[in-house]
Order: C-alpha cells, then sequence, then structure tokens
C-alpha cells in the first residue's frame, strides 16, 4: 500500500453502509430510531450513507421485497408499520443530518439459500422446494416465476433414480494415510424427509482399499486436496439395500478424527449399476439455523459449503455456538440425498423480461425516495449451491446461442465462454439502463466492484453469491464513462477468505491489494478519474485495531477516495422495546477518534 502523499485529495469520504434486515434482529426501528442511527453516523465522522434496498414494503406488488418479512427477523413486520419502506423513510433523515444517501441494489437478491427440512413442523413460509426441504425466504416474484431461476444445464434426468435403492456407499479419503475408522464404528442413519435421522441396524460388507483418486478434488479456497490419479484411502460398504432418499455416514468415535476431505470429495453412492448416483451432499455445515443435529432435525443439502474441509470420524454432539464463522463448518457426518437440484434456490437470470422489468421498477422506486446515487451490487445470498457452475442455463440463454452459432452448445470452455458472453451482455445492457436513469434524474452512479468474483477464473469460495457463468465487463462501465465512483470490494462471501479460526492472510489489506484483478481496478480507475471507495468488513476477518489502521491507510492511499464501515449493524443494535441503540464495544467511539484524527470531523 501506499505511503502518505501530499497530492492526497483532502474530500476523502468516510461512509457506512446499512444493512437494515440485520438492524432489526434485535428490536424494532420507528422514525426516532432511525434519526439516532443517522446522528450517530454524522457524529462519527460520516458523510454519506449506503443503504440496501430489498423492494416494495407491500408485499403483493410486482416490485415487492420479502427479506422484512423473513421469520428468522423478529422485527420486520412491526419496523415496516412503523415506518413503511425502510429507503423512502430514512432519505429524508439522512439529508437532515447532512449525510448523503445512496441506494444500493442487489438486483440478484430475490431471496436466501437456506432451507427448512423438509419433514419439520416448522414454518413452511413459500412452496419453492428443493432437495432435503422448502427456501427459507424468496421475494413474492419468484414464486410468480420459478422459471426464471439460474437453471442447471441439461443433462440425464437426475430425478429418475430417486427411487433408486442404494446398494453400495463408497467412502474417500483426501489421501492413502491410515484411519482409525473400521467396520464396527461406521453407524447408517436414515430419513424419508430430511428430519429426524433413525439408526438403521443393516448388515453391510465392508472392504478397505487404496485406489487412485478417480478426479481432482480442490477444496473451498481452490487449493489442491487429492490430484487425479493420487492414492487415496477408501471404505466401501457394499450388500445394502437402502430405499430411503436420505442416507446418512456416522462413526461412534469420538475426539479429533482423522478422516478428512472436503463434503463432496468424501462420498459415492451407487444402484445396481457401476456409475455413481448423482447425488447432492450434507455434513452439519448450514448457513443459517446452524449448526444442524440429525438426531433432531434435518440437514442442509447442497449447501455451497460441500468443498469445505470436515472429518468424517469427529464427534457430533451439537455445540451451543450458532453465531460464530465456525459454526458453519461442523462435519462428523457425511449424508446425501438422491438427484439434483434443477434451479438455485432463488437468483433469476438476467435474460427473462420479466427480470428486466422488476429490475427497472426497482431502479425506478429507489429514484422517487430522492437519493444521492445509486450502487449496483451484484452479490446476493441466493445462489449457493455446491456445483455453482452447472448452472445459468436457462432455455432463452441456449436459444440465443442456438441463433448466434447455429448448434447446441457443448461443455468445453469456449462455448461455456460464449454463454458467459451472452448473459453478460444482458446484464450489461441492464447497467446502461441504470445509469441513463440515474443521470437523467440528476443523481450518481456507482457500483461494486467485486474483484474477489471479477476474475476469469474464480475459485469456489470466490464465486459464492455471486451469479456463475456470466461476464462481468466492468472494464468496459468504467470506459464507457457510466460510472460516477466504484464501491472497492476485496472481501469474499461473509469474509470467508480465510478459514475460520485461522489468522488473517487474504484478509489483510496489503494482501489483497497485492492480488492482480485488484491492482487492475485500481490502476483503470485512476487512469479514468473515477472515485474508488473501499468496503471493509467490521468485526469479522480482523480487530478493530487493525480496521483502524486499515482506515488510516486506505485514507493515505492515493488510490481510495474513500472507506465504508460495513456495516452500522457491528456499531450498534436496537433494543428489543425500539427505545434506544445500545453501542457494541466502542466501536462508534474508536472510528470517530480516528476520523477526527484524519481531520474527517
Amino acid at each position: 500500500m501506499a505511503n502518505t502523499s501530499p497530492s492526497k485529495d483532502p474530500s476523502f469520504i468516510l461512509s457506512c453502509t446499512v444493512d437494515f434486515p440485520d438492524d432489526i434482529i434485535n428490536g424494532p426501528f420507528n422514525h426516532d430510531l432511525l434519526d439516532k442511527m443517522m446522528l450517530d453516523c454524522a457524529n462519527m465522522g460520516v458523510s454519506r450513507i449506503y443503504w440496501l434496498y430489498y423492494g416494495d414494503a407491500d408485499p403483493n406488488s410486482y416490485w415487492g421485497g420479502g427479506l422484512y418479512y423473513h421469520p428468522l427477523i423478529d422485527y420486520g413486520r412491526q419496523t415496516l408499520d412503523n415506518i413503511g419502506e425502510p429507503l423512502k423513510a430514512v432519505v429524508p433523515i439522512a439529508h437532515k443530518h447532512g449525510l448523503e444517501i445512496y441506494g444500493v441494489l442487489k438486483s440478484y437478491n430475490t431471496g436466501s439459500s437456506g432451507s427448512y427440512p423438509e419433514g419439520s413442523p416448522g414454518p413452511k413460509p413459500n412452496d419453492i422446494l428443493r432437495i432435503g426441504g422448502s427456501v427459507l425466504q424468496v421475494i413474492p416474484f419468484i414464486k410468480r416465476y420459478p422459471h426464471t431461476r439460474l437453471r442447471r444445464r441439461s443433462e440425464e434426468a437426475p430425478q429418475r433414480f430417486v427411487d433408486t435403492p442404494i446398494s453400495v456407499i463408497r467412502l474417500m479419503k483426501k489421501n492413502d494415510s491410515p484411519t482409525r475408522i473400521k467396520k464396527q464404528n461406521l453407524e447408517i442413519w436414515t430419513s424419508p424427509d430430511n428430519y429426524r435421522y433413525e439408526r438403521r441396524e443393516v448388515s453391510f460388507d465392508f472392504e478397505e482399499n487404496v485406489v487412485p483418486a478417480p478426479r481432482e478434488v480442490r477444496d473451498y479456497y481452490g487449493q489442491i486436496v487429492t490430484s487425479k490419479g493420487a492414492p487415496v484411502r477408501t471404505l466401501t460398504l457394499s450388500g445394502l439395500n437402502i430405499p430411503d432418499r436420505f442416507v446418512l455416514v456416522t462413526t461412534n468415535l469420538k475426539g479429533a478424527g482423522d478422516f478428512e476431505n472436503t463434503a463432496v470429495g468424501m462420498i459415492q453412492a451407487y444402484g445396481n449399476n457401476p456409475d455413481p448416483l448423482p447425488i447432492v451432499v450434507a455434513n452439519r455445515s448450514a448457513v443459517w439455523l446452524r449448526p444442524r443435529d440429525f438426531r433432531t432435525y434435518g440437514l442442509e443439502f447442497d449447501s455451497g459449503f460441500g468443498f469445505l474441509m470436515s472429518t468424517l470420524d469427529e464427534d457430533t454432539v451439537v455445540s451451543d455456538d450458532t453465531v460464530g464463522r465456525s459454526s458453519l463448518q461442523k462435519g462428523g457426518v457425511i449424508a446425501f440425498a438422491k438427484g439434483k437440484n434443477e434451479y438455485v434456490p432463488a437468483m433469476p437470470c438476467e435474460v427473462y423480461p420479466e427480470v428486466r422489468k422488476l429490475w427497472g421498477g426497482w431502479v425506478d422506486r429507489m429514484l422517487a425516495t430522492g437519493i444521492d446515487g445509486i450502487d449496483l451490487r451484484v452479490s446476493s445470498h441466493g445462489n449457493l449451491v455446491d456445483e455453482p457452475w452447472d448452472y445459468g442455463f436457462n432455455e432463452p440463454v441456449l436459444e440465443e446461442y442456438r441463433n448466434r452459432y447455429g448448434r447446441e452448445p457443448g461443455e468445453d470452455s469456449c462455448d461455456i465462454d460464449r454463454i458467459s458472453k451472452i448473459r453478460g451482455e444482458h446484464y450489461t445492457d441492464f447497467v446502461l439502463e441504470t445509469a441513463q436513469k440515474v443521470r437523467m434524474a440528476g443523481k450518481k452512479m456507482q457500483f461494486h466492484m467485486h474483484t474477489e468474483a471479477f476474475r476469469p477464473e474464480p475459485v469456489h469460495g470466490q464465486i459464492m453469491g455471486f451469479p456463475p457463468n456470466l461476464y462481468f465487463d466492468w472494464r468496459s462501465w468504467l470506459k464507457q464513462g457510466w460510472v460516477d465512483g466504484v464501491t472497492m470490494r476485496t472481501s469474499w462471501f461473509e469474509a470467508w477468505e480465510d478459514r475460520p479460526g485461522s489468522p488473517p492472510n487474504r484478509s489483510r489489506l496489503a494482501n489483497a491489494f497485492n492480488d492482480p484483478v485488484v491492482e487492475e481496478a485500481f490502476n483503470l480507475t485512476r487512469d479514468l478519474n473515477v472515485p474508488a471507495y473501499l468496503n471493509r468488513y467490521l468485526s469479522r476477518a480482523i480487530g478493530i485495531e487493525e480496521y483502524l489502521s486499515d482506515m488510516e491507510a486506505a485514507f493515505h492511499d492515493p488510490r481510495i477516495a474513500g472507506f465504508d464501515v460495513y456495516e452500522y449493524a457491528c456499531l450498534a443494535h436496537a433494543t428489543p422495546d425500539g427505545a434506544n441503540l445500545e453501542p457494541l464495544n466502542d466501536n462508534i467511539e474508536l472510528i470517530k477518534a480516528k476520523a477526527h484524527e484524519l481531520g474527517l470531523t
């Protein structure tokens, strides 16, 4: 990173992002509490607010949102009763305190990826189903047009294997080192509906072998776990006849285990032919409602976390750690369900007129609130799956491919690249359309520069939360002069660029800035004189002291025009009665002091 520079632009902007659903988990908001929030920000030295927009408050509207009605957000309905649509309510309050306010549009955010287990008596807020349960939350649009979600590529219908009894289960270790697991340690549990698994006293033949790995296995971070052909230890359970769709293997062992692999690389299931069945996998990891206890609840299949390393023979006693990042990564079991999901949970494909109508209407409604600008953000929570590169092959995309190239697309990299470019053209059209609307309204236009995903070959962890197989033509967006600034973002999904519990590495600002894509983005924004505002997670990958140091480093870096505190929910929480905001630790005061030291207050 650069040192102090006398040419530094004195108009450095300290901003704060508000992801309002996070703020109403602890207590309801009214207009007075919105006023206190904006006053907090102004006193802290903030001059700009980025407010994430989630659609109309009216769920019956074509442009209706749904996140504020999420069953896990306790005070959503009460808050909407108090203030109406949140962005519309907060704009005049922000302006009263001398703050700019930009609406952030997460266009692909049309729902979440988590699910309620199929057989559970818990809430079933919609009938959008996936293997293992119903999706936690989708907006009304997805209920009306479920076919617009990103669709899996055409292949032999995997659903036809659902009724095939399981005859063989093969477990694969990441290498050929010995394992403590013996036949007497293995347990098989099943469920017809992914709820309250029961142990099955089934007999099986057991064989332990070392064989060449059938394929390469990489982890969440793109690191090679097993090279194709490398020796790996396998445990084969044969002579089975298991009719249930949901099957789980665990052990009776305690303590630290040794049978380690990614979840997607650990297991194969067979029917009565030599080819493995199409399956989705699970362990105790989940994005929401975690960690999962298979004995009393159900598992999250095809969660997107199937590339995390886990250990089969670790203890499965469920801890009460349901908040920390470590609770996302829980092994002790490997489960599978027959079939594949035809669609991602809740992310639309940009080629449909219905989707463009949705997005365009959101832009219109945001501008009508009196905001000072719009920032387009691509990331969301609606497409977390274990095989993201198999999605985005919707029929209108394929039809456009056929019209251009006179044939069906294949699976080689050239054809996939063409698919990506076709889809990218549609999204670029939306960027241009939005820029024209914003400029016509006399407002400012920005987009999130997602350097984690805007690259030729992102690893699994970098594509989490992003539409796969879509070319983001961010260079053209800048060169064509469509934007007045970019929100520079280097962190991965939920700040998972470093393994939970490990020291910061990729998340360290100096390391992140050494990435070639980040360097290219900074060089282009500098050459085009487009301000770049650094968005930085608070209270996740790094501690507050390092965070303040990063804020100062950004201030002195001539490539950076501002620093965005992400997010307000890490600064203060509403009280359950909605009467006040309680500061978290000393974060507000510490940031305020640093802003004062830098001359921002």
